[in-house]
């Protein structure tokens, strides 16, 4: 097993360190802004709530926080003596939202705060350095910085890709099952597979993978059929790509198609055999449109990139860059149309078979902000056939039960842990209407809209020196 540069590329050492230094600066100036960990009781009351299970709505709701927990979720309650109220009123509740896709090691914890203030508790963290990661994670979890619950991989699984960091390479089966020890012994959530493996250390990794009990998600490998992969275990596939980048990438350099028209042959019939696989071994899927969406009409994003660029760091800025935008001709632009629409096409058809499906936004990508493009998701899968209903779960209970923590998170039931999102207008009216947070509850600490604008302003103000 070769592990970039031993272990986590050495040459990124110096790198590591420099962020750990900027997260300590910035954990100080942010502190303020974090609230105090709840010693009183919280209730939410005459609310209408949507938990999350995808039962309708119940109206005139009270919820109860104690400890960090739902106690009390039932109509027309009474808050407890000594409560912090907030009175519903109008106002809706959803589960706290989660991104299944993130890079914090790129998007650095400039995301935290933003994620917060969007109704984001949670993410999955699909790669990077797993100590600058685990720096973060645990300033969030310890209240000095405000930020999500994380879940995390560590470096990636891969192929040979010289010069790119945070790789484990494998290329013999046994390597591949060492790599899961490996990982394992460090404690990760997950294993992040990218698409650079040969076919058997790859399936090896796998089988280990499930003996040792972890989940592996991520790209399909290029070198991989898409449904051997599904058959083999294969637990969440990221990225709609995913499903046809191997063959297509082969049919562009061994049989000189065009990759739309290698991209044309993977038909409906071909999405919708590779669905019944999923639905039948129980394949969560991943879509992550936004950033597709994104590098479809780059160029408009480019030329306005709209009131969210504040937020975006300007390291993260300057990553961005070493994407160049595609030539801006009428021939790439269209290409460029048609490509996303049928990737909108084929995740409605994966739907329509009822693949289980995940809201991420492959945070780190160009243009994807924090927080801010969980709603851009929620938005194109809605337009992709999913209901609001739907698309909430995808954002709430799907994720907590596709990282095996349904019993303990992802909708508002008693005894579960406290994360919650209060709305100022029905989300199953418009998705739209999830963007308009008034409130968050993040592992039981209480954010109110004006901390949320707080934490707003201060990363806008960070934003340009980090």
């Amino acid at each position: 097993m070769k592990i970039a540069s031993d272990l986590y590329d050495r040459k990124e050492e110096s790198t590591m360190r420099i962020r750990l230094l900027m997260i300590s600066a910035l954990t100080m100036a942010v502190a303020a802004l974090h609230p105090a960990p709840q010693t009183r009781p919280i209730a939410i009351t005459h609310i209408t709530l949507i938990d999350g299970t995808g039962a309708a709505p119940r109206s005139d709701m009270t919820i109860v926080i104690r400890g960090g927990r739902f106690d009390v979720v039932r109509p027309g309650a009474p808050a407890p003596a000594g409560a912090d109220v907030v009175d519903g009123t109008g106002r809706f509740a959803i589960p706290g939202l989660w991104d299944m896709h993130v890079h914090l090691t790129a998007a650095t914890e400039l995301a935290g705060p933003l994620f917060i203030a969007n109704g984001v508790t949670g993410v999955r963290d699909c790669g990077g350095e797993l100590e600058v990661v685990d720096w973060v994670r645990g300033r969030f979890a310890s209240g000095a910085l405000a930020g999500p619950r994380v879940f995390r991989a560590g470096p990636y699984i891969d192929g040979s890709k010289p010069g790119v960091a945070d790789r484990i390479v494998i290329s013999t089966e046994e390597e591949g099952r060492r790599a899961v020890g490996f990982l394992k012994e460090r404690g990760v959530d997950f294993i992040k597979v990218h698409n650079g493996p040969a076919p058997a250390p790859y399936f090896a990794l796998l089988a280990e993978a499930r003996r040792q009990g972890l989940a592996v998600v991520g790209h399909i490998p290029l070198s991989v059929d898409p449904a051997q992969a599904i058959d083999a275990g294969h637990g969440s596939v990221e990225h709609i790509v995913s499903l046809f980048e191997g063959p297509m990438n082969r049919k562009v350099r061994e049989l000189g198609m065009t990759q739309e028209q290698a991209v044309a042959e993977f038909t409906d019939e071909a999405a919708v055999d590779l669905a019944k696989r999923m639905v039948a071994r129980g394949v969560w899927f991943d879509p992550t449109l936004i950033p597709y969406w994104t590098r479809s009409y780059q160029w408009d994003v480019r030329a306005n990139p709209g009131p969210t660029l504040r937020y975006a760091s300007a390291s993260l800025q300057k990553y961005w860059e070493t994407f160049p935008p595609l030539p801006n001709r009428p021939e790439v632009r269209s290409r460029m149309d048609r490509l996303y629409i049928r990737m909108a096409e084929i995740t409605g058809l994966l739907h329509k078979q009822h693949v289980r499906i995940l809201v991420g936004t492959d945070l780190a990508a160009s243009y994807i902000i924090a927080g801010f493009s969980v709603h851009d998701e929620l938005k194109l899968l809605v337009k992709a056939g999913l209901t609001p209903m739907e698309a909430i779960l995808a954002a709430t209970r799907n994720p907590a039960e596709a990282l095996g923590h349904l019993a303990d998170m992802g909708t508002v039931e008693k005894g579960k842990a406290a994360d919650l999102v209060l709305l100022e207008a029905n989300p199953l009216d418009d998705i739209a209407n999830a963007r308009k947070v008034v409130a968050v509850v993040a592992d039981g600490r209480l954010y109110r809209k004006a901390a949320l604008d707080e934490l707003l302003e201060k990363v806008a103000a960070d934003a340009p020196k980090r």
